[in-house]
């Protein structure tokens, strides 16, 4: 069972959560707000239910709230971004800032991070450069204790689910794609669990190599996997996870099964369009092929074409009016941190 909460209640919490565990308020809000925005497009299983998750990640001293960020620039265009441990949203906001920057007076920008935690949504790094008229290409990967997506033709988690992102600028919403290189990531699966939903069919494997559509047999233990993207083609899923976890430990400086990695590796690729069409004609264009894309005669079953994105900032629209939904175990688990806390939370049960 899910209810609705207004998306600036759940924010004006999470804030003020974060604040009570000693996090600086300027970074509890970027937090709060990614979580939030996130819920808002739709991807619930990088929102607010993260919220005791990343408390929880505080007190075993595994996220440094506040932590240094600093910036060793490697050459006019590149720049390697250590997050202190803080939270990966706050490193990811900063791997934006310098890559714009530095793309807007070079015309192409590559960052990438280290010491970072959990980025929660990719896209909406990409998302935040598109929003600034320039092209984003960003992949993520994560440290071995996430590691139990698939090898292709392996029963033994390899890779993380690993998504790759990208945001293009047109003379509207930016088109924004976002996806894991595995079938499904894992906060999808928790999020079944959390409903007590069978998962759909050709999602995980158990620990033995089955199938199976029940979360507890991807949990377990033994812990079971997640397939990689493709299906019977999932030997191309499984190249593009590879390519992620490459760009995200081997260029940062670190091995792949490192035990004490933070968190993720971001790669960030910014591309100014000034350098070629301009950002003026090159808006225009995107716009002009996403109208073609959308020109395609729907197939039997489907409405329309929609463009990367597209339902995102439909969903966005619907849940700033109608509220965020929530299912019971994550509002508890919220309500726990709390009262644990102090945090006064009567707006927000009362929102039901």
């Amino acid at each position: 069972m899910t209810s609705l909460y207004p998306h600036q209640t759940l924010e004006d919490l999470a804030t003020r959560l974060f604040v009570a565990v000693g996090t600086p308020e300027n970074e509890a809000q970027i937090v709060s707000q990614h979580l939030v925005e996130s819920s808002l497009m739709g991807h619930d299983s990088h929102g607010v239910m993260r919220i005791p998750e990343y408390l929880d990640l505080i007190e075993q001293g595994r996220v440094t709230p506040g932590g240094l960020i600093t910036v060793k620039q490697t050459s006019s265009t590149t720049s390697i971004i250590d997050c202190g441990g803080n939270f990966g949203q706050v490193g990811g906001r900063a791997a934006v800032e310098d890559a714009v920057a530095r793309a807007t007076e070079h015309q192409v920008a590559t960052v990438i991070t280290n010491n970072c935690n959990h980025l929660g949504r990719l896209g909406a790094y990409v998302q935040q450069v598109a929003e600034q008229k320039m092209i984003a290409i960003a992949t993520c990967n994560s440290p071995v204790h996430g590691h139990f997506v698939l090898p292709h033709g392996g029963r033994q988690g390899r890779l993380a689910t690993n998504p790759l992102a990208y945001g293009v600028p047109t003379d509207g919403d930016p088109i924004v794609a976002d996806f894991a290189t595995s079938v499904v990531p894992e906060g999808k699966i928790r999020y079944y669990r959390n409903m007590e939903t069978p998962l759909p069919d050709g999602w995980i494997r158990d620990a033995m190599g089955n199938p199976s559509n029940d979360p507890e047999d991807f949990y377990g233990p033994p812990r079971g996997g997640i397939l990689p993207l493709g299906a019977a083609a999932g030997h191309k899923g499984y190249a593009l996870g590879l390519l992620v976890e490459i760009l995200g430990s081997a260029l940062a400086g670190s091995t792949c099964d490192a035990p004490n990695n933070a968190g993720n590796g971001l790669c960030l690729v910014v591309i100014n369009p000034d350098a070629f069409s301009g950002q003026k004609l090159f808006a225009e264009l995107a716009s002009e092929t996403r109208r073609y894309m959308k020109s395609s005669p729907p197939a039997a079953g489907f409405e329309e074409v929609l463009v990367p994105g597209e339902l995102e900032f439909r969903t966005l629209q619907t849940r700033q009016q109608e509220g965020i939904p929530l299912d019971e175990q994550s509002r508890d688990a919220i309500l726990q941190q709390a009262e644990k806390l102090s945090v006064e939370t009567r707006t927000f049960s009362q929102e039901e």
